[in-house]
């Protein structure tokens, strides 16, 4: 069996565990717990206790398990630690991108509110090295000095040197300081260590360093273009840290600094573009966007993992109606031949459809990913009462044949008891397998419907003789359920997640050409016959553009492949659904036919 690349796998001190010796695994033994090499598992014999802290990656290995059966349970083992390593990175990044977005909108607001130039270039500097977790940064503007362009130190800010670091001197636009040489090629530039730049390129931060006793290593400094993408200046940061609060010396910068990276450079020019002319706020904008690009898609991203069964469904229900939207805007003829969607709109809707489900978070996981009618674990407790149940039927049957015995009947009489003992177990059986086969989302048979009733009347006893239902009431009201896996209940919750989405897109403070998107997304379960939730608008009360999502949503929902809880049906037959709702006044009629004759459901490649 391979392991994927440099996986560990670590056994405690002593002798490894029984089960591991016939599997091959290459094991090592975990000396200190805080040295371990990611990523691993810990491999526990039965009764070893996991080390603290290494709990979520530790497993213990059955003694008496086949060497195969081992290697397959370190094997899925291992693919789970990987994919929490990689929950936790994509929940990071999401924070990390939803961070950033919040501070570049109130960056926006700041950079147009500000009219107090010291106050602003301070706020540019503090908010910049929040950003990047930068130890110190200065702002330079470019101006003539007799002709000659130089650069001024117009403001400058460092988190651990006490005494004030700034000092208006300039500098001349040339290649003799990294600052002035940015400048003069108009392109940012990282360095990992200052005293070590790339070949060809200056020196930095030595002469600043030896008067403050200080260390500056990562360094990036990014030019400042104005609407014109004229250089104006440059700002340049230092000292990238591990974390934001640590406060460097000479002796720690070689442990707590890291490397700024790429996305430090988008983010950084961007904002230093806006602060060069503060009335520019194309930049800015440009900024959030990108931003929001990333937030948004972390965000599908953790809706995505917290149920994987319709992973990739917003990236589809977008495809599918911008697509649509685009054929609406170049038909001719018809209802909709005069609407004319925008640049702007189709951003609207685009970001609409990919985080109309993200409501989603505020359902309870066990609703959000039911797989069948009963909870998980419900129907082995129901299984394993019924085997209770065939027990007690041999128990009864077996002393019965014993009373026969001792009143000396004949093999007849006991044949009987036999006979009524396999028909009475053979019962039990089928009232199991209707069970398991009511558990089905699909369509459920009357006869199951039917056994199901009954068996929620019956009752047995338990080894004190106290009396119980075959079916517990919330089991029958599960296995109750005519269609699908949940129950009215169940449904109104699940229906509430487009609730969800309209009250969190809402507290997002969007441009004026985007504030469409809550309502948008607010529509895209709602039927023109007004049978749609959650608020049964009918008719023109419903979005064009929700009318049009809703129904990439329905098809994409239908054709899924990855549903647990339903089979995914073939195009024709979803587009037969479709048109079914279409003709019963449920979906747009026209939206639908342009959304069959454009073969908006076929990849791209294929229309």
């Amino acid at each position: 069996m391979k392991t994927a690349p440099r996986f560990h796998l670590y056994v405690l001190a002593g002798d490894q565990p029984e089960g591991l010796r016939a599997t091959g695994l290459e094991t090592e033994h975990l000396g200190d717990p805080a040295a371990i090499e990611q990523p691993a598992l810990v491999l526990l014999a039965p009764g070893q206790k996991a080390p603290p802290k290494l709990e979520s990656i530790s497993i213990e290995v059955p003694t008496d398990a086949p060497a195969s059966t081992v290697r397959e349970l370190v094997r899925v083992a291992m693919e789970n630690v990987a994919l929490k390593q990689q929950v936790s990175q994509l929940e990071s990044e999401a924070q990390r991108r939803h961070r950033q977005f919040r501070e570049l909108n109130r960056i926006g607001v700041a950079l147009s509110a500000e009219k107090d130039i010291d106050r602003l270039q301070s706020f540019i500097l503090t908010t910049m090295r929040q950003l990047t977790h930068a130890d110190g940064a200065s702002l330079w503007l470019k101006m003539d000095e007799d002709g000659v362009p130089k650069l001024f130190l117009a403001s400058s800010q460092n988190h651990s040197i006490d005494k004030n670091t700034y000092q208006a001197f300039t500098v001349p636009v040339d290649e003799k300081t990294v600052v002035g040489y940015a400048v003069s090629i108009g392109s940012s530039q990282i360095y990992e260590d200052a005293y070590t730049p790339p070949p060809g390129k200056p020196v930095g931060g030595k002469s600043f360093d030896t008067q403050f006793g200080y260390r500056t290593k990562s360094m990036l400094t990014v030019p400042m273009r104005n609407y014109n993408n004229d250089v104006v200046g440059a700002v340049q940061l230092i000292n990238a840290k591990r974390r934001f609060e640590t406060r460097l010396t000479v002796g720690n910068v070689d442990t707590e600094v890291i490397s700024f990276q790429p996305d430090d450079v988008e983010m950084i020019e961007s904002i230093a573009s806006q602060a060069a002319v503060a009335i520019d706020n194309k930049n800015l904008i440009d900024s959030i966007q990108a931003l929001f690009d990333g937030f948004v898609q972390a965000s599908v991203t953790a809706i995505e993992q917290r149920d994987p069964s319709t992973a990739g469904h917003s990236g589809r229900v977008e495809g599918l109606t911008t697509s649509l939207a685009r054929a609406v805007n170049e038909i001719a003829t018809g209802k909709y031949r005069d609407v004319k969607i925008s640049d702007d709109q189709f951003k609207e809707l685009r970001y609409a459809c990919l985080l109309h489900d993200f409501g989603k978070v505020g359902v309870r996981e066990h609703i959000l990913i039911k797989a069948k009618k009963l909870v998980p674990g419900q129907l082995e407790v129901i299984q394993a009462r019924f085997e209770f149940i065939e027990r007690s039927v041999q128990v009864k049957y077996a002393t019965e044949k014993l009373e026969a015995l001792r009143a000396g009947k004949d093999g007849a009489a006991l044949e009987e008891i036999d006979r009524r003992l396999e028909q009475e177990l053979e019962q039990l059986n089928e009232w199991v397998r209707s069970v398991v086969t009511a558990n089905e989302p699909t369509v459920m048979p009357e006869d199951k419907a039917s056994t199901i009733e009954f068996l929620a009347s019956q009752t047995y006893y338990d080894i004190a003789g106290r009396q119980h239902p075959m079916l517990e009431p919330q089991e029958f009201r599960f296995l109750s359920i005519r269609k699908g896996t949940l129950d009215p209940q169940e449904r109104l919750e699940m229906e509430s997640h487009v609730t969800h989405s309209f009250h969190f897109l809402t507290k997002i403070p969007w441009t004026p050409v985007m504030r469409g998107i809550p309502e948008i997304a607010y529509g895209h379960h709602e039927k023109l016959d007004g049978s749609g939730y959650p608020r049964g608008l009918a008719g023109e009360e419903i979005p064009l553009q929700a009318r049009m999502m809703t129904i990439s949503d329905i098809y994409d929902a239908l054709t899924a492949q990855d549903r647990p809880y339903k089979r995914a049906v073939p195009p024709t037959v979803a587009l037969d659904i479709l048109h079914d709702e279409a003709g019963q006044g449920k979906l747009d009629k026209d939206l639908l036919d342009i959304f069959v004759r454009k073969r908006i459901y076929q990849p791209m490649g294929e229309r």
